[in-house]
């Protein structure tokens, strides 16, 4: 007699599953907030210790305070972003030739990701920073203050597995895999997992940069953030497996029921940031302290169930989630060796194991961990006022491998950026370009998947002087 697994399996999507499981959609994105303009974007990121500028009000508003005359800024992005992944399976020892009802194919390659399984895109172009600063004086101290609309969050995230198992008996860790006792079975569900988002984040950002000492700058920065995204979930039954205390003795029945979710989110937070500015001769060192702040998720969705049996049931999901993120810290060094030559360099530190979720549309927080990343870039004044640009940075993620063999370690990429700028009277022109790129591989002891991303991103602006 068939045997069917409850609606209510569909419905559930544990958040123990790890990033290349089945992790449903909660908050994924509003980790990835940073606040990049044109120029530090083609110097590798490494933002900390530029000053003078108009771009330091998102950035170090410390920096504000070296500005010398009043300076209005715009500028637009270009984004796209593409995944793509190989899945190999290799028999498993517990539960021997289960390995050969998954697709695999007829040779393994040298490089997996060559041709792969599957690869899913997505871009947009919109408006990325628009503001302006003004230079004033506090008695003899110089003070600037800056506002700006810029955007934050590439709202951007994309899954998918289509051969998911729960349980997944394809693990040791942190649970040695599961084995049914004599007599006993162990039902595993066979399914294929899908998700989506799309969307972005800004902010009004308010800035004042302090003069306290002719080499000593302090500054401060209060942004109100806001955004939205649009959601989609899907999971498909494939079958089910019936484990017995016998490798070789196990059952297996198709299934076909699935959920698909559709809807969107609206994310609103405050927070600030401490900027510190210390510069002598050729030399700048900066520091920022970006506050922990809470984020508000409310969302809405609407899906369609089907049971195997081909019964069709409308649901909805509405909620607000409240997402702890946790402080940052950025410091850097400026050094302009020559008065044409300016390197600089950042460190970055974040702790999301910190991270906390609360509110109905979780019930943990996602299992995340320790990003550290590093900046580095140059900028040439070439010819007149002619500039070039080049930088490098390393692109921590917070989700951890899994698999991997250090416990807890988490992805991370590379980032290369190179960059034009130049004066015209009172206007000044920059473009930048970006390539993103990060490789990892999710190990089990019944498969292996091969993971990339690729990111694309073209920053241009422009600033008028008076």
């Amino acid at each position: 007699m068939l045997r069917r697994l409850p609606l209510l399996l569909l419905l559930v999507a544990p958040l123990s599953y790890g990033q290349g499981v089945m992790q449903p959609l909660s908050v994924q994105g509003v980790e990835r907030q940073e606040s990049v303009t044109v120029r530090a974007r083609g110097m590798g990121s490494a933002v900390t210790a530029l000053s003078g500028s108009i771009e330091t009000v998102i950035l170090n508003p410390a920096g504000l305070a070296s500005l010398s005359r009043p300076t209005l800024s715009a500028g637009g992005s270009w984004f796209q972003q593409d995944w793509a992944e190989t899945q190999h399976w290799n028999p498993n020892r517990y539960y021997a030739g289960m390995s050969l009802f998954f697709a695999d194919p007829d040779e393994y390659r040298s490089e997996p990701l060559s041709a792969p399984d599957w690869t899913h895109s997505q871009g947009t172009f919109r408006l990325a920073a628009i503001g302006g600063a003004i230079p004033l004086k506090l008695g003899e101290r110089a003070l600037t203050v800056g506002v700006m609309l810029h955007q934050t969050a590439q709202l951007s995230d994309y899954d998918r597995n289509d051969n998911v198992l729960n349980p997944y008996i394809g693990q040791f860790r942190p649970d040695p895999i599961e084995r049914p006792k004599p007599g006993e079975e162990i039902v595993v569900r066979w399914s294929a997992f899908e998700r989506e988002r799309t969307g972005y984040m800004q902010a009004v950002s308010t800035a004042a940069g302090l003069e306290l000492s002719e080499n000593f700058h302090v500054g401060l920065r209060i942004s109100r953030a806001w955004g939205s995204s649009t959601d989609r979930q899907e999971i498909r039954e494939t079958g089910v497996f019936f484990l017995r205390e016998d490798a070789h003795d196990y059952d297996h029945e198709p299934a076909n029921g699935s959920i698909l979710w559709d809807g969107s989110s609206e994310y609103s937070s405050w927070n600030g940031v401490l900027g510190l500015q210390w510069q002598y001769d050729v030399i700048t060192v900066g520091i920022t302290y970006q506050s922990a702040s809470n984020l508000r998720r409310n969302f809405r969705n609407t899906g369609q169930a089907r049971t195997p049996d081909g019964e069709a049931r409308s649901l909805t999901q509405v909620g607000v989630d409240k997402v702890r993120l946790p402080a940052r810290v950025r410091a850097g060094v400026a050094l302009r060796p020559i008065p044409a030559v300016t390197l600089a360099a950042d460190y970055s530190w974040q702790n999301f194991s910190d991270l906390k979720v609360t509110g109905s549309g979780v019930t943990t927080a996602p299992d995340w961990g320790m990003v550290q990343g590093i900046g580095l870039g140059g900028e040439w004044n070439f010819q007149g006022d002619a500039f070039l640009r080049a930088g490098f940075r390393r692109d921590p993620q917070p989700f951890r491998i899994e698999g991997f063999g250090l416990v807890g370690q988490t992805a991370t990429g590379d980032a290369f950026s190179a960059g034009l700028g130049t004066s015209i009277s009172v206007l000044t022109l920059d473009i930048a370009y970006e390539f993103q790129r990060l490789r990892y591989q999710d190990r089990w002891e019944s498969n292996v998947d091969y993971n990339r991303i690729r990111k694309h991103n073209v920053l241009f602006g422009v600033y008028y002087t008076f």
